[in-house]
């Protein structure tokens, strides 16, 4: 779970998990499946979800459309919008591929240290778009509490991996999975990642979990052809083991305890303004746009690779017909960078964090330097 501002540099800085420091949990970010089903299943499984989707444009986070300018998402993914925000910037989400301004962001105050006390946090934001989104649906919210023992169907993009293996790379499509709710206590849903041989009374025939890409993303549960919106991706407990393998427990914010506040956010009528922080976009905000140069496909692969830092290993690579380069720190969602000088790039979404390559030796760049804003300093990387 993020929950600082430059959450990426920090990321980086740190070479740990930004989570809560709660005994064996981890960041939850992206979609691993069981290992017995073709892969090509858990892709299919999404597409009904597609139009319900917002991609919050960040390294990472996903949201729910629920009204015609509303979406709704994990307060740990919207911090690092209102971060934006207040640098003078604009945000922009991605609805059916289409960029739309988000205009206000609303969510509790409990983030300064939410280390403290994970049980007693409020992992919900609301974000306000500038324009409606064409072409999309809207989830009803799950207003009942009986939400234990009922199917859940989870959507997010992200690195793929299964209940064996864990995290397995990253390849930019969006799966779904699906669980069973286990308890449904206080203000979070859980579920247990089952191992198909275990053949639980949970298990189910496309069991899944979130984990690094998904934060914020839905828990839908389907009641009579009606597509509703009963958790948000949160927080992630490992039970001493590495995170996306079988055993693991998840952890939801659980709407149905936030519904009359969602509906007073949105009709203005709110109760709650000392808990809660609203905040808009300055007047004069820009939009951050890296003006990008011309690099031949020869010139990337000079510095495509792996890279050691400390006990970490970034990768560097390409996709196909695409210019641009792609950071990816094992355990975290890729980050795209835009070439903006010789040997020189920037981050796509991160204003200031800067990646440069040197000591060419024999037609490859033997020395990743990473520079990042807040806080100041420099990283540095070699090849393996």
């Amino acid at each position: 779970m993020k929950n600082t501002k430059s959450i990426l540099l920090l990321l980086i800085v740190s070479l740990v998990l930004v989570s809560f420091s709660y005994t064996n949990s981890t960041d939850q970010d992206l979609m691993l499946t069981r290992h017995d089903k073709e892969e090509a299943e858990f892709i299919k499984l999404a597409e009904q979800f597609d139009k319900y989707m917002c991609h919050l444009n960040l390294p990472d986070c996903e949201g729910t459309i629920i009204a015609d300018q509303w979406v709704v998402s994990a307060a740990h993914c919207a911090v690092l919008i209102m971060d934006k925000f207040e640098a003078g910037r604009k945000h922009f989400v991605i609805i059916n591929d289409v960029e739309i301004e988000v205009d206000k962001v609303i969510m509790y105050r409990e983030w300064e240290n939410p280390q403290e006390d994970v049980s007693s946090l409020n992992d919900i934001a609301l974000l306000h778009l500038k324009t409606k989104p064409m072409n999309a649906m809207q989830a009803m919210l799950y207003a009942d509490e009986d939400e234990a023992d009922k199917l859940i169907y989870m959507v997010g993009k992200g690195q793929k991996g299964n209940g064996l293996i864990g995290v397995n790379g990253f390849d930019g499509k969006q799966r779904g999975a699906t669980n069973r709710i286990e308890t449904a206590t206080g203000k979070w849903l859980t579920w247990t990642f089952d191992h198909p041989d275990t053949q639980t009374k949970y298990l189910t025939e496309y069991e899944g979990i979130s984990g690094p890409g998904d934060s914020g993303g839905p828990a839908f549960i389907l009641k009579n052809d009606t597509v509703y919106l009963a958790g948000i991706s949160s927080w992630q407990d490992t039970k001493d083991g590495d995170e996306g393998l079988y055993g693991v427990v998840e952890n939801y914010t659980r709407v149905s305890q936030y519904i009359q506040w969602i509906h007073e956010e949105m009709t203005g009528n709110s109760t709650t303004s000392e808990t809660v922080l609203r905040l808009k976009p300055s007047p004069d905000a820009t939009a951050y746009k890296p003006k990008a140069i011309n690099v031949k496909l020869s010139t990337l692969k000079q510095y495509v690779g792996e890279y050691k830092m400390q006990e970490r290993t970034i990768k560097i690579y390409t996709k196909e017909n695409d210019r641009n380069l792609y950071f990816l720190l094992t355990g975290f969602p890729e980050f795209e960078f835009i070439p903006t000088g010789e040997h020189h790039f920037s981050s796509k979404i991160l204003e200031g964090l800067i990646i440069e390559f040197k000591n060419p030796e024999n037609g490859t760049f033997k020395k990743l330097i990473i520079t990042q804003p807040e806080p100041d300093g420099t990283l540095k990387a070699v090849r393996k």
